[in-house]
């Protein structure tokens, strides 16, 4: 998931860059998390120090504090490298020191203008939005679907299993905390996900890592959160190797 933080010390311009960015996610329906808005940017490196998440980062350059936005923003890289910084500030004289500070800001935006913020913002979100989601979805770390108009990033890690839903052409995704129902079919599904992922049954794909046991008498997988998936005759060769060789 892409957490987005906000780190200024006006609590006004905050408020107000904090109602902007729910406003976009809401009416996107992003699947994204705002995680920590704040005037304490040790709160923002606190926050990220054992995150996995990548994080979008809307920074105000003049904090009060012992470090600054251009400070924190070069901390911010050493824990997420791969994370989207943008500056906000009333300080354009300030844009040049982005280069001097090797950050590789995504933008700068003046605070002047509350309707070009807004739609800076709005542009922002929209972008790392797209491209977090299309280079993850390449590297083959998350599983990117689409149900309505809202789009979904499931980290690979905790899919369960996916199985064929009795709605035609729809699948059901099981993680831990949801259910996601979706067009699609479990074969053209198989070859997107790789090699942790397998076959226990034609309608039925599971995730070697969530499996806890295999009934090889009574043909059937329990995987994590005591799911369990029937196991046909005709994948209990590969279901069999593959679990000798998980263990």
């Amino acid at each position: 998931m892409l957490n987005i933080y906000v780190c200024e010390d006006n609590l006004k311009q905050r408020m107000l860059i904090t109602d902007y960015i729910k406003n976009i996610i809401l009416i996107e329906d992003y699947d994204l998390n705002l995680e920590l808005s704040t005037d304490n940017p040790y709160e923002v490196l606190d926050s990220i120090e054992n995150s996995k998440n990548v994080g979008l980062y809307f920074l105000d350059i003049d904090l009060n504090y012992d470090i600054d936005g251009l400070s924190l923003a070069r901390q911010i890289r050493r824990h997420d490298p791969r994370g989207f910084i943008v500056f906000i500030t009333a300080h354009s004289e300030m844009c040049y020191m982005t280069f001097t500070y090797k950050v590789e800001a995504m933008d700068f935006i003046i605070k002047d203008d509350q309707d070009n913020l807004h739609t800076r913002i709005h542009q922002c979100i929209k972008s790392a939005y797209s491209r977090y989601s299309s280079t993850n979805n390449h590297t083959g770390k998350i599983f990117v679907t689409k149900i309505g108009d809202k789009e979904y990033c499931i980290p690979l890690s905790d899919i369960i299993y996916i199985e064929t839903s009795v709605s035609p052409h729809k699948i059901i995704l099981h993680t831990a905390y949801s259910t996601l129902e979706f067009k699609g079919q479990i074969k053209a599904t198989l070859p997107i996900l790789g090699s942790d992922f397998v076959l226990c049954h034609r309608s039925t794909i599971v995730n070697k890592n969530h499996v806890k046991e295999i009934d090889l008498k009574g043909r059937t997988l329990t995987l994590t959160g005591g799911h369990i998936c029937p196991i046909a005759v005709r994948y209990m060769p590969s279901i069999h190797k593959c679990f000798q060789y998980k263990n």
